[in-house]
Parts: structure tokens; C-alpha cells; sequence
């Protein structure tokens, strides 16, 4: 199947007070990271980002065509870009999303509009499948200015797979870095 791999590394990084996609994590930045992970089963990468520190040689980088409504116009913005009808989206703080897993979304998406993990802590709609069918629905909802990732989850048809025994496999399978304290814990991992 072809699959375009979105890279959401537009985000204001509020909480870490610096850009987190140019952090280090093991010598490679989590832009990197991300990068060389989607390249190992994406056909076409996409950064959504408005920073031209972001910019990779050989890989588009796709601004938000309507500004400062999160994640969902990054998505938006991407999906319009995208060669793929399925898209892998992934937040480019979460450094440690394991092949496998991804294998086991796509392998769920059947007729679906979008294929989104489930834990107990909730839902990882920024880790997930997104078809680009979804392109009219997020655009009513940009207009709208209903930003939240889980009300369009609810408007959609959306497969919500149960990821309780891939944490049990992979535990920080959903680990997002957005304090400085995670990254310093991660490098002395």
C-alpha cells in the first residue's frame, strides 16, 4: 500500500520553551528521528511545519494554510499535499512509535475514514491513519473554527483500536517529549 507519512513539527513547543523538532535524542534531532522512521515504510514524506529551520533536503515541508488552529490544520494542510489516499500522521515529539505498531494501523483501516489508537490514558489521534477523504469534513470544521482532533474523530468513520497489549510490548510506545525533564530523562536512558 502506499502511504505518505505526515511529520506534524509546526507546534509552538510551549511547554518545552524551545523548538522541540531540533532536539537532540541519541545524535539525531526528533525531526530527524522522525524522518529516518517514516522513510523506512512511506513512499512520500510531508513535514507540516511554518519554520524554515525544518526544512530537509529532498522532503516538502507544507505550511498551515489557516494559522493557529493546531494540529488539525497541519493535518488539513498535509492531506491536501498528499500523493496517498492513506496518510500516517505522527507528532514529532513521540520518538518512539515502533514499525510493527504501524503495520498493525494500517492493517485495521478497512473502509474506515481513520484508524486512532486507544489506551487507558485516551486517545492518540496524533499517532494515527487518516484517509484523505476526511478533506471536506476537517475543512467544515476549520471554518467552523472546531479545532478539537476528537470531535472530527466523532464526525468521521474512525476504527479506534485497542493499543493496551502494544503498551505492554513497546511501553513508551506513546511517550511524548514536551518537558525538559523527558528529554534529560530520555538521555540518560
Amino acid at each position: 500500500m502506499q502511504l505518505t507519512g505526515i511529520i506534524l513539527a509546526g507546534g509552538k513547543s510551549s511547554r518545552m520553551g524551545k523548538d522541540k523538532a531540533l532536539l537532540e535524542l541519541k545524535e539525531q534531532t526528533l525531526l530527524q528521528r522522525a524522518i529516518h522512521f517514516c522513510q523506512s515504510f512511506c513512499d512520500e514524506i510531508l513535514i507540516s511545519s511554518n519554520s524554515l529551520e525544518h526544512e530537509v533536503e529532498g522532503i516538502q515541508i507544507v505550511s498551515d494554510e489557516i494559522s493557529d488552529c493546531g494540529p488539525i490544520g497541519g493535518i488539513y494542510s498535509c492531506l491536501k499535499k498528499s500523493k496517498n489516499d492513506w496518510n500516517f500522521v505522527i507528532s514529532v515529539d513521540a520518538p518512539f512509535v515502533e514499525m510493527d505498531f504501524v503495520s498493525f494501523l494500517v492493517a485495521q483501516k478497512d473502509s474506515f475514514d481513520a484508524v486512532v489508537p486507544v489506551h487507558k490514558n485516551g486517545r492518540e489521534p496524533l499517532i494515527a491513519l487518516y484517509h484523505k477523504k476526511l478533506l471536506p469534513v476537517i475543512e467544515t470544521r476549520l471554518i467552523t473554527g472546531d479545532y478539537k482532533m476528537q470531535f472530527l474523530l466523532q464526525k468521521v468513520h474512525t476504527n479506534y483500536i485497542d493499543a493496551k497489549g502494544w503498551i505492554k510490548k513497546y511501553p513508551r510506545l506513546f511517550f511524548n517529549i514536551n518537558y525538559p525533564e523527558d528529554l534529560k530523562t530520555e538521555k540518560e536512558n
